[in-house]
């Protein structure tokens, strides 16, 4: 064979070598810190050739001079291992000529835990809420039912949504608990345990197959009066007319007054059409949000720091290295060459997967960094009127990435800020018109014009269009009824309350 035939097949496998790491770089860059502390130990448990380091753990980060030693070491192993270390595949794709330098990149962005010198004050900063579904069979345990019926409404709790609501229909539910579960239970006898047992359950609501069923479940749970009954008419006999606000029929058909259907829509109004939405629990981990970053104002001056001290440190396994000096005297050459294969394999991927901790932490610190100069005045003052418009290719330009890692940065990562923690996403909108003003602006503009509306003569998307070119925003009447949608707030009549 040529040796441009082999010049062709070597550029080939570096290009496979480098893809493929490209692809595990893009997984990793998309899970979130709790995802990467799994993900970290399950390389762990994986390969051989890596170990969580339990020891070198110092308020700084690294203990770089208890490891100097032992880095050493590792380099000359991995020297004699593969002599022709190839050129980093990533810093062509990722990076600017400017970011590979190293010696230019601080240490504390460099390695795979970031850490300042707060750190001992810092406890693992997250977001949480019960289980409800463990609420939910708590209760279960103190209701009396049979064994099977317990069953049966374990079941039932698990094909709940994140509103508590329940979605699949009886049949299908009698036909998969006797398949799979081997119960026998009709459709009737199911409805019966949902209403006398599911729907029983606290937060009241629980178990409701659509909206009107969840009001009417909490109303049901109420002590009687006059209004609470006149509540439950209008959601049992008039709920379509209810939801289209069609007040003059609800009152000719209940023959009450105005003030009755007004007290009636109160008590409605504090019922909870999502009974399980605070806690957001059901079929999930505690509904745990761990901000990936964290955006600190001392005195006026913003500093960023990753959320990820209590993520797992990793380093290559000094014992297992040492093997490859003891089996390199092996006189077989075939089991020589298998253990130095089996060692090599495992000691490049050990280093391959050390490596991309880094890089994921330097994309992930460096677009962040980006988010926080552009959002500077937001950070500082925490008024959505603060936010520039600003899109996913900003950012990119920027820090040197392609669009899609930036989104994947971005995407489903959580920032701690003095204000509380916000989704990533969330920061970024287009800009209005030719003027440099965010969408998010607008729409907090105009949920507030809305929220201060007179409710009895609710404003059309045409004066809300007049209002807001009042206050210097020139936008279309289009626009403005796109951007009501968005914030889930309905047309002027649907907006219509009475008024005594």
């Amino acid at each position: 064979m040529s040796k441009h035939n082999l010049g062709q097949e070597q550029q080939l496998a570096q290009k496979q070598i480098a893809s493929q790491q490209t692809v595990q770089l893009m997984k990793m860059i998309e899970l979130s810190n709790m995802g990467l502390e799994e993900e970290i130990r399950k390389a762990v448990d994986d390969n051989p050739a890596l170990e969580i380091d339990h020891d070198d753990y110092e308020e700084d980060g690294y203990n770089h001079a208890a490891n100097d030693k032992e880095e050493e070491q590792q380099d000359d192993i991995a020297r004699e291992l593969d002599r022709n270390h190839d050129e980093d595949p990533f810093d062509s794709d990722f990076f600017s000529d400017e970011e590979k330098d190293e010696n230019d990149i601080p240490d504390y962005r460099l390695y795979a835990n970031n850490h300042s010198a707060d750190d001992e004050n810092r406890e693992r900063i997250i977001a949480f809420d019960h289980s409800m579904q463990e609420q939910l069979l708590r209760q279960l345990g103190e209701m009396n039912m049979s064994e099977r019926e317990y069953e049966i409404c374990e079941y039932i709790i698990g094909n709940l949504d994140d509103n508590g609501y329940l979605q699949r229909d009886n049949l299908a539910m009698s036909n998969e608990l006797l398949f799979n579960y081997n119960i026998t239970i009709t459709p009737d006898e199911l409805e019966h345990i949902i209403v006398e047992f599911i729907q029983e359950l606290e937060p009241y609501g629980i178990g409701a197959r659509n909206l009107q069923e969840c009001l009417l479940i909490q109303l049901n749970h109420k002590d009687d009066s006059e209004t609470v009954e006149n509540a439950r008419h209008i959601i049992r006999d008039y709920f379509e007319a209810f939801t289209n606000k069609h007040y003059d029929k609800i009152i000719r058909q209940l023959d009450i007054d105005e003030s009755s259907l007004k007290e009636a829509l109160a008590e409605i109004r504090k019922l909870d059409p999502h009974p399980a939405s605070n806690d957001t629990l059901i079929e999930s981990t505690g509904s745990i949000i761990v901000p990936d970053f964290i955006i600190t104002n001392r005195e006026g001056k913003l500093e960023l720091s990753l959320n990820n001290n209590y993520i797992p440190k990793v380093k290559i396994n000094k014992d297992f290295t040492k093997e490859y000096r003891f089996l390199s005297q092996e006189k077989n050459d075939k089991l020589r060459a298998d253990a130095e294969k089996f060692l090599k394999d495992n000691l490049d991927n050990a280093n391959n997967f050390i490596n991309l901790l880094s890089l994921r932490e330097m994309i992930l610190y460096n677009t962040m960094y980006a988010i926080m100069d552009m959002q500077r005045a937001y950070f500082l003052s925490g008024n959505e009127m603060d936010l520039k418009p600003m899109v996913l290719k900003d950012i990119a330009e920027k820090v040197n990435l392609d669009i899609s890692t930036i989104s994947r940065v971005t995407s489903s990562k959580y920032v701690q800020t003095p204000f509380g923690i916000l989704l990533i996403k969330n920061l970024f909108s287009e800009a209005v018109g030719d003027e440099d003003v965010s969408s998010k602006a607008i729409k907090k503009i105009l949920s507030e014009v809305i929220a201060q509306e007179d409710k009895s003569n609710p404003l059309p998307d045409e004066q809300l269009c007049a209002i807001l070119k009042e206050k210097g925003y020139d936008i279309a009447r289009r626009t403005v009824a796109k951007y009501r949608e968005q914030l889930g707030l309905p047309v002027a009549r649907l907006r219509r309350e009475i008024k005594l």
